[in-house]
């Protein structure tokens, strides 16, 4: 069984190869750069399965990129949330199912809320939120 913060740590490190995007297990006190990736929690179903067999976990990961200009930053940001590619969240978990961990399999499920507008750290940004379920044996 794969606890939440060893799933946040999996996500960290499995998304964090994506070459230039910074990843947060947990939303940082301080500055955020982008491009970023953060992992929010959002839903834990115990029991899915008989007697603990399978707990899943749902997160949200916000996704943003810098706005330069509107075009330049939804091509990066589509390079992001794209079903396959070398910057493609999706893809990654694809081929990284397990997050590095025992009895864990974790899928990218959909996309949403694409052209959020927001601003951090006084700099304005764009971004998409995507589903993450992560499946793990429960325990008694």
């Amino acid at each position: 069984m794969a606890t939440m913060s060893q799933i946040r740590d999996g996500l960290k490190t499995t998304i964090g190869g994506i070459n230039g995007l910074r990843c947060y297990d947990v939303i940082p006190d301080n500055a955020i750069n982008f491009p970023v990736a953060m992992f929010i929690p959002t839903n834990i179903e115990f029991d899915l399965a008989m007697q603990r067999g399978t707990d899943l976990y749902t997160f949200d990961v916000l996704i943003a990129v810098q706005r330069s200009d509107a075009r330049t930053a939804q091509d990066k940001l589509d390079a992001f949330v794209t079903g396959s590619g070398s910057s493609s969240i999706r893809q990654i978990i694809y081929n990284n199912r397990t997050l590095g961990l025992a009895n864990t399999d974790a899928r990218v499920v959909n996309v949403s809320n694409y052209s959020a507008d927001f601003n951090l750290n006084g700099i304005d940004g764009i971004g998409a939120n995507l589903s993450i379920e992560v499946y793990t044996k429960g325990s008694s």
